[in-house]
């Protein structure tokens, strides 16, 4: 991804009428807010755990978002329960901030969850690189609110699920 990153910043750098078009096109850009059905938020993207991420657990990310793997919620999910079979989500999130800090985030909020209050996530549409990884009705990523809502992700699972 970083690479694809750089090689956009590069084009964009050496044609300033793309760049400010680009700027414009942001510029102008409108947020809307929407309600998800589960099955909706199940398949929001869930973040890449590039090198600024998960740097020094390479295993780790292997192991929850495969390179060239769909990293909807769902799928997310289904493997953390698989390398982590505990049966409630503060469990899961204890022993997976032991293996990696990110999720230390994850275990504050598992350890008083209440769905009530997970609030409004930041999401955007696929970008080009990232759909060839998704089903087509996957259209959405997860930009900001990862932590928040992969905890209400593995408690639908676990808890309302139980499945």
């Amino acid at each position: 991804m970083k690479k694809l990153l750089l090689e956009d910043a590069n084009r964009l750098y050496a044609s300033p009428s793309e760049y400010e078009t680009i700027r414009h096109k942001i510029n102008v850009a409108t947020c809307k807010t929407f309600t998800l059905s589960e099955v909706d938020f199940n398949k929001l993207v869930f973040m890449e755990a590039n090198d600024s991420v998960w740097a020094n657990n390479q295993g780790l990310v292997d192991t929850l978002t495969p390179e060239g793997k769909s990293r909807s919620l769902k799928d997310v999910v289904d493997r953390i329960v698989r390398a982590y079979p505990y049966e409630s989500p503060i469990k899961i999130f204890k022993h997976l901030s032991k293996d990696e800090p990110w999720f230390d985030g994850c275990f504050i909020i598992s350890a008083r969850f209440d769905p009530r209050l997970l609030g409004e996530l930041l999401v955007r549409p696929l970008a080009g690189y990232e759909k060839p990884a998704h089903s087509p009705e996957i259209k959405f990523y997860l930009e900001d609110g990862n932590h928040r809502a992969l905890v209400y992700a593995v408690f639908l699972r676990l808890v309302l699920h139980q499945d």
